[in-house]
Parts: structure tokens; C-alpha cells; sequence
């Protein structure tokens, strides 16, 4: 005979994957690893900066939103990216850390790839050495020097769904600056 209130009262302890919804376009889990699987297929890319106490945020000229670097990588490598976009921003990179990436699997609502089909997103630290005290001008992007508190409120209000992710790259950085 079966107990129904030891079945009521039992939780499954299933490994779950919890799966974010990324502007209804893709669909994509978190994959908390150091290193890029060879060949992965990355077309986009985040990264935070740091540097001492504080945060640097940018924005597209023009939106309210502060955010992270990121973007569309093109043809070349992410951290390649990563590095132009905070040098074309007045920022001097001392070092790059992958934090973890995201393996995305593109929806009916996304336009510019086939349902189903794959992606890498990766998510760095970027500690910085050096910032320039203005940002330079006709990047089209805005810059914006933040304490650490005050940026993670900021990451979290630009992009929700990867809070979680936010808070283990402010610990990688806080761990990178511990250790000199």
C-alpha cells in the first residue's frame, strides 16, 4: 500500500539545470567553468572591469541603463574583444579571467539564427591597471566610475537574469584582489 502523506511530504533531490530566457531569443544555461571548450562557438561576450574599490560601467550613448562590456564578438576572440573595447574606452587591461559562460540554444523568436542552434557566452573579469580620468570621445559609449557596491546594483538592474553570475565575478575579482 502506498503512503500518500510520505509522497506529499517527499522532495526529489533531481541534479537540476536552471535555464534563463534570454530576450525570449535564447535559451541558456550556466556552465561554471574556467576554460573555453576548444572550438566553442562564441558570438557574443560580457565582461565586468574593476579596478582598486571601483566599477566601470558603460552604455550605448543615448540609453539610460548602465552595463557591463559586451557584445557581439565578430571574427575575433572574445578576450580580443573584451581588451578593444576597454582600450577604445580608456581603460589599460592588466588581465582578463573567464568567470563561466553561458550555452545558448537559439528560440523561434530569434531572427538571426536557426531554433536550436548553439552558442557559447562567456562571462570575464577584467582587471584594469590603468583608467583614463575622461573617457574618450566618439566611441559611442558612455563610462561611468562606480564603488563596487554601487556597480553590482547597477549589473543587476541591467540584466537580471544573471544576478547570480554578476555576484560570482565580483567574487573572482575580489579573490584576484586579495592575491595581488
Amino acid at each position: 500500500m502506498v503512503d500518500m502523506a510520505a509522497i506529499a511530504a517527499y522532495e526529489p533531490r533531481w541534479a537540476g539545470v536552471v535555464e534563463l530566457n534570454l530576450a525570449d531569443e535564447w535559451r541558456a544555461k550556466w556552465v561554471d567553468e574556467q576554460e573555453l571548450p576548444a572550438n566553442a562557438p562564441v558570438n557574443y561576450a560580457y565582461a565586468t572591469v574593476c579596478m582598486d574599490n571601483f566599477g566601470y560601467a558603460f552604455r550605448p550613448e543615448g540609453t539610460e541603463k548602465w552595463g557591463m562590456v559586451e557584445g557581439a564578438t565578430g571574427d575575433q576572440k572574445p578576450e580580443a574583444f573584451i581588451k578593444s573595447f576597454a582600450t577604445k574606452n580608456g581603460i589599460t587591461v592588466a588581465r582578463i579571467d573567464l568567470v563561466g559562460f553561458l550555452e545558448c540554444k537559439a528560440t523561434r523568436h530569434n531572427k538571426d539564427y536557426q531554433m536550436g542552434e548553439l552558442t557559447v557566452r562567456p562571462l570575464y573579469v577584467v582587471t584594469a591597471k590603468k583608467a583614463s580620468s575622461t573617457p574618450p570621445k566618439d566611441t559611442g559609449f558612455e563610462r561611468r566610475r562606480l564603488p563596487l557596491n554601487q556597480y553590482a546594483v547597477a549589473l543587476r538592474a541591467r540584466y537580471p537574469e544573471l544576478d547570480d553570475y554578476i555576484g560570482k565575478a565580483a567574487l573572482r575579482y575580489e579573490i584576484i584582489r586579495t592575491k595581488g
